[in-house]
């Protein structure tokens, strides 16, 4: 037989994982078609028939798991997976909805989202396994539930060991001891005063020889121009003939 199921869309939500199931076309709408599929299910897993079912006519699956809908076994199949992993807490909360034709709305209470999620996908295997005549390979149900553990714990452990790495790595780059600032560099600008020493040197130099020559008497001495510049003062030099302020660092 084909594949019985199709998952069309899996949510999974804070409290709920919720899976739209559609039936194949050779599959059976109601369990009532394949009773001996149904007598090989509660072979290998006979709690099916003492779980609490409050949707139905009686209170028990087990008075209408001969004449339920198929995607209402594969609800409780999931369930008593879930029960027996012992790890999943409230499961109690499941519910089938029909929403089209031949596709279903199953919702199972999520403790962890991995562990529903192999539940419902083991739970769909034993159903393909039953309405398929049954045969070998036959569903080890206490291994199938052992393995859906162990992948929950070994996710478990690798998130452990990844949030320890993070946490080891977080302490040791708090431990390390923080690089010293870079000091500021610090540079002084002053000007070079030895060109205008120079100059003023120069002037004097130059009184000095003419006193002593006596080259220019007071007679001979021209008049001043009214047009000759005052001697500068020293701090108001022309910058075009005196060297530029360099910067010293």
């Amino acid at each position: 037989m084909a594949q019985m199921f199709e998952f069309k869309k899996v949510t999974v939500g804070p409290r709920a994982l919720t899976a739209k199931v559609e039936l194949a076309p050779s599959a059976p709408l109601k369990t009532s078609e394949d009773p001996d599929a149904v007598d090989l299910i509660l072979g290998i897993m006979p709690g099916l028939s003492d779980h609490v079912c409050l949707g139905d006519a009686a209170p028990t699956f087990g008075e209408v798991i001969y004449d339920t809908e198929l995607a209402h076994l594969l609800e409780h199949v999931s369930v008593e997976l879930l029960a027996q992993s012992n790890i999943a807490g409230d499961v109690a909360r499941g519910q089938t909805q029909e929403v089209a034709e031949r596709v279903y709305e199953i919702t199972l209470g999520c403790p962890d989202d991995v562990l529903v999620a192999g539940a419902l996908s083991s739970a769909a295997w034993i159903l393909q396994w039953a309405f398929s005549g049954g045969g070998e390979p036959k569903p080890d149900v206490e291994a199938t539930v052992g393995g859906l553990v162990s992948l929950v714990e070994d996710l478990c452990a690798s998130e452990e060991e990844a949030r320890a790495q993070a946490a080891a790595a977080a302490e040791e780059l708090a431990e390390t001891e923080p690089v010293e600032e870079v000091a500021e560099l610090e540079v002084d600008y002053v000007f070079d005063n030895q060109a205008v020493e120079d100059a003023e040197q120069l002037e004097e130099d130059r009184a000095a020889e003419a006193e002593q020559t006596g080259d220019l008497s007071s007679e001979d001495s021209p008049e001043p121009s009214a047009e000759a510049a005052p001697t500068p003062k020293t701090d108001d030099w022309d910058m075009g003939d005196v060297p530029r302020p360099h910067l010293v660092r």
